[in-house]
C-alpha cells in the first residue's frame, strides 16, 4: 500500500463529487457456497425480486432503496493454475454502511476477512469464476463484514503463504455467493487480524466499490453505489501480469498486462541481467520486484523462520524482506545473505542524490562513497532540478515540524532544541524515501496532514515541481544524454513498467500513465494471461479519450435527480452493417438518484466517432468527434493545440422525444469546448469535450 494511506484504503478514494461518479442498473448472478449459516441482515428484507444480495439502505431523503450487490470475475487465461484470494480492510470508520443506515455511529471493523475461492485448488487454465458480493454481511448486532471498501484482491500461482497462523476458519455468509465457468467455485472465509504475508507468490490489486460522503446541508453520511474503483499494485512490486476492466462499461479498456506469465517473467529477468542489474528482489525462489519506493522503505525488513525461503543468513537469523538476484542464485557469502539488499542499479540512485545535491554537513557515506559536486555525472539542468525536489521536501518538512509545535500532531513538540525520536527528521536517507513516495511528512499528524499540494519551494508551487518531477524525472531514461551513461537513470524500475512490459500502469505513486481507476460498473474483471473475459480489450490511457462534460444547473436540479439517462459511442467504419453508426446504440445507464453532469468515452477502437446521450427529458444529443486530442506539450489554457478541428459542429445536433429538431440545438451545438487539464494532486492531463447545460436550461 501506498505509505500515506490509511489501513486498508485504496490509494485514491472514489470521489463523490467528482464529475464521473455514476452507476449502471446493477446487475447480480446467483450461486451456490460453501456456507452453512445465514447471517441476520438489517433493515427490512429487500422488496420482491431483488437479486440475491442485495442491502436495503436509505437515499437521500431517509427512504428505504434498495443496493444490489457488484461482482468480481477471475478469468485465468495463463497456462498454470492461480489462486484467488479477496480480502477485506479494517476500519475505524465504517464510511460505506455509516452511508448506507445514515447514521453517524462509527461502527469500527477491526478484523480482516480472506475469501479463498476453491481453497487450495485454485482455478485451472481456461477457467473464470464470478463471486457476487454484497455491499456488506452483518455477523451480528452492529457487526459488518464490509465487502465493498478499501477490497484487496490476490492473484497467486503459488498455493503457498496464502495463510497466517492468526487466520481463525469461519462461516462463508450465504449471500456472497460464486458460479464458475470450466471449474468448481467453493467459497471458504477466514478471519484474521492481519492481511497476506509479504513473500506470497502473488501480484497484489485493489479495488472500493461506490463511494459516500455527507450531502450539503445534511448531517448524516450517504452511500453513492456508483463506480468501480481498481488499481493493479504494480506501484509496489511486480509479479504477475494482471489486467481489470469493469464490467458493464464496455467504454473504457483495460488496466495493466495481457501478456502470458513466460514472457512477463522473461521481461523481468531481462531487466536484472541490464538496466535493473542489482535491483533488490524479495526473498523468494520466483522473481518479483520491489517498486522504486519500495527499494528504500523495504530494506532492512525481515521474515519470519520459513525453511523455504531460498536465502538463509547463517546462525538462525531471520532472513531478509529484500536480497539480489546472486543471493538467490546461491552466490553470496554468509554476510551477503543477511545484509546484500541492493546492487549497481540501485547503488547509482544513491550516488546521483549523493553527489549532485548539497547535504550540507550530514554524514551520508553509509550510502554512498562519492562526494558533492565533484562526482556528480549529472549536467547543470538535471541537478538543478534534483535540487528543487529536494528543497521542495525541505520545505514540507518545516511545515511538518510547525505542526509540532502547534501541537498539532499526536507526537510531542519540540522541546529544549532537541527533536524527539518519533519526529522525522530532514536528512538523506528520509528524504530520499519521501521523494520516491512522493509523500509529505506527516508522520504522527494523520495520513490527510500536510499536503505536498500546499507546499512551494523556491517560487515554485507544486504543480510545477511534481510536474516536473514526473517528466524530467521519473521519465528521464528516455532522454539521449541518459541513454548514454545509465548512472543518470533516476528510476529504472519505471522503464520496467512502461516500456519493457508494455503497460499502462503505476510506476510510481503519481505516475501520469494509468494507476487508480473510478469507472461506471456493475463490478470487475480480474484476468491472467490474456484479454479473453474483459469486456473491452484494448489498453485505457487518458490520451486516447475524453469526458463529455455538461454544464451543472445545481439552482435548477437537485443533487439527487439524474441530469442524464444513457450514453453509446461508435467509431465510424468499424461495423460493416452500421459504418456510418446511424443506429448504435446507447448501452450504458446512467444513475437515476444522482446529478452527475458527464460520462467517459475511455477506449475506443478509433476515430472519427459517434457520441449519443439522452438527457432527463428524453433530447437525445449526438456529437462526432473527428479526431483524437493532441498531447498538450505547454500552458493547459492553450491545450488541446488542434482544438478547432477535434468536434464538427455541423455534425452535432439535439433530437426531441418526438424526434424532430430541438429549437435550441444549434445554441448548444454551437457551445462545444475541447480542454484539457490535470487535478491539483494527479498528473495525468485528462481530455475534456465540455458543453453548456442541457437544452431544458438554456436561455
Amino acid at each position: 500500500m501506498h505509505p500515506s494511506a490509511p489501513n486498508g484504503a485504496i490509494r485514491r478514494p472514489v470521489s463523490a463529487a467528482a464529475a464521473l461518479a455514476f452507476m449502471f442498473t446493477l446487475t447480480a448472478c446467483g450461486g451456490g457456497s460453501d456456507a452453512s449459516d445465514t447471517p441476520p441482515t438489517s433493515g427490512p428484507p429487500p422488496g420482491a425480486g431483488a437479486p440475491q444480495g442485495s442491502v436495503v439502505c436509505k437515499d437521500y431523503d431517509m427512504q428505504d432503496v434498495t443496493i444490489a450487490p457488484k461482482t468480481i470475475t477471475i478469468r485465468n487465461n495463463a497456462d498454470e493454475q492461480i489462486y484467488p484470494v479477496l480480502s477485506t480492510s479494517t476500519n475505524a470508520e465504517n464510511l460505506w454502511v455509516q452511508g448506507c443506515l445514515r447514521t453517524t455511529e462509527a461502527l469500527p471493523t477491526d478484523v480482516v476477512y480472506k475469501l479463498y475461492v476453491n481453497d487450495g485448488q485454485g482455478i485451472p487454465p481456461g477457467s473464470e469464476v464470478t463471486i457476487t458480493l454484497p455491499l456488506y454481511s452483518e455477523l451480528g448486532p452492529r457487526q459488518y463484514i464490509t465487502w465493498w471498501n478499501g477490497g484487496r484482491m490476490l492473484l497467486a500461482d503459488r498455493n503457498k503463504r496464502l495463510r497466517n497462523d492468526e487466520d481463525k476458519p469461519m462461516a462463508t455468509p450465504a449471500e456472497v455467493t460464486c458460479q464458475a465457468q470450466g471449474t468448481a467455485c467453493a467459497l471458504t472465509t477466514y478471519a484474521s487480524k492481519v492481511q497476506f504475508p509479504e513473500d506470497a507468490f502473488a501480484q497484489l490489486s485493489e479495488y472500493t466499490f461506490g463511494d459516500s460522503d455527507i450531502p450539503a446541508g445534511q448531517a448524516a453520511r450517504l452511500l453513492k453505489p456508483a463506480n468501480v474503483g481498481y488499481n493493479i499494485s504494480y506501484v509496489d512490486h511486480v509479479y504477475m501480469p494482471v489486467a481489470i476492466g469493469p464490467r458493464d462499461n464496455p467504454y473504457i479498456g483495460y488496466s495493466g498486462s495481457v501478456q502470458k506469465p513466460a514472457e512477463f517473467r522473461k521481461a523481468l529477468r531481462s531487466f536484472l541481467g541490464g538496466l535493473g542489474e542489482g535491483w533488490p528482489v524479495y526473498n523468494m525462489s520466483e522473481v518479483r520486484l520491489p517498486g522504486g519506493y519500495n527499494i528504500f522503505a523495504q530494506r532492512g525488513g525481515y521474515l519470519v523462520q520459513d525453511p523455504d525461503v531460498p536465502v538463509q543468513p547463517p546462525d538462525g537469523q531471520n532472513p531478509p524482506v529484500l536480497t539480489v538476484q546472486k543471493c538467490i542464485d546461491k552466490q553470496c557469502t554468509p554476510e551477503e545473505q543477511r545484509s546484500l539488499q541492493w546492487g549497481q542499479s540501485v547503488q547509482n540512485i544513491q550516488d546521483l542524490w549523493g553527489a549532485c545535491v548539497d547535504w550540507g554537513s550530514e554524514d551520508i557515506s553509509a550510502y554512498t562513497r562519492k562526494k558533492y559536486p565533484q562526482d556528480c555525472p549529472a549536467p547543470q539542468a538535471m541537478r538543478d532540478k534534483l535540487a528543487l525536489v529536494k528543497d521542495f521536501f525541505a520545505e514540507n518538512h518545516k511545515k511538518y515540524l510547525a505542526m509540532y509545535d502547534a501541537k498539532q500532531c499526536t507526537g510531542e513538540p519540540k522541546g529544549s532544541g532537541k527533536i524527539p525520536p518519533h519526529v522525522a527528521e530532514f536528512k538523506y536517507w528520509e528524504a530520499i524515501k519521501h521523494i520516491y513516495g512522493w509523500v509529505p511528512y506527516n508522520e504522527g499528524c494523520g495520513a490527510g496532514a500536510n499536503k505536498l499540494s500546499a507546499t512551494t519551494a523556491q517560487g515554485r508551487d507544486h504543480a510545477y515541481v511534481q510536474a516536473m518531477y514526473i517528466q524530467d524525472l521519473q521519465y528521464n531514461y528516455g532522454q539521449s544524454a541518459v541513454q548514454a551513461d545509465p548512472r543518470l537513470v533516476f528510476n529504472p524500475y519505471v522503464k520496467l513498467i512502461h516500456d519493457d512490459l508494455g503497460m499502462s500502469a503505476y510506476g510510481f505513486s503519481v505516475d501520469d500513465a494509468v494507476g487508480f481507476m473510478s469507472e461506471l460498473g456493475n463490478g470487475l474483471v480480474f484476468t491472467v494471461g490474456g484479454v479473453q473475459g474483459l469486456e473491452n480489450g484494448r489498453a485505457f490511457n487518458y490520451h486516447d479519450g475524453f469526458d463529455v462534460l455538461l454544464g451543472n444547473p445545481a439552482d435548477r436540479v437537485p443533487e439527487n435527480k439524474p441530469l442524464l439517462k444513457k450514453y453509446g459511442a461508435c467509431s465510424l467504419g468499424q461495423d460493416a452493417g452500421d459504418p456510418n453508426c446511424e443506429n448504435f446504440k446507447q448501452d450504458v445507464l446512467m444513475p437515476d438518484a444522482n446529478r452527475i453532469v458527464g460520462f467517459r468515452v475511455g477506449t475506443m477502437p478509433s476515430y472519427p466517432m459517434k457520441v449519443r446521450f439522452t438527457d432527463a427529458q428524453d433530447n437525445v444529443y449526438t456529437l462526432l468527434v473527428k479526431e483524437k486530442f493532441a498531447a498538450c506539450t505547454g500552458a493547459l489554457a492553450n491545450c488541446p493545440s488542434n482544438r478547432a478541428s477535434i468536434v464538427d459542429s455541423s455534425a452535432c445536433s439535439v433530437t426531441t422525444p418526438q424526434g424532430g429538431k430541438h429549437p435550441k440545438s444549434d445554441m448548444w451545438c454551437v457551445g462545444a469546448n475541447p480542454n484539457q487539464s490535470r487535478e491539483n494532486d494527479e498528473a495525468a492531463i485528462k481530455n475534456h469535450l465540455s458543453f453548456p447545460v442541457p437544452v431544458q436550461y438554456l436561455p
